[in-house]
């Protein structure tokens, strides 16, 4: 009787234990999860901050040099676009 009774209570204190110690874990990977978020957060801004930063030194740069300006040209002969069955029926 006290055998089983000890069972049960040591069998109650390892599930408890086993519990507490997956609770510490879960939380540990959570605080984890935040650090990488909020790091990945510091990134991204920093990310903006240096493609405004090459597209303002880019604007500069153009704004500086003397450049023609481009002159749009139409393709010279080529194939006709297709603009669906419809358009190949009335080619026909």
């Amino acid at each position: 009787m006290y055998f089983r009774f000890t069972a049960g209570l040591l069998l109650a204190l390892l599930v408890s234990i086993a519990g507490i110690w997956l609770e510490k874990q879960t939380l540990e990977l959570r605080r984890a999860t935040g650090v990488q978020h909020y790091h990945a957060e510091i990134l991204r801004g920093w990310l903006v901050r240096r493609r405004l930063q090459a597209e303002r030194l880019t604007m500069d740069a153009l704004q500086t040099t003397e450049f023609p300006a481009p002159v749009p040209t139409e393709p010279v002969g080529g194939p006709e676009p297709r603009h669906g069955a419809a358009r190949e029926r009335q080619r026909r």
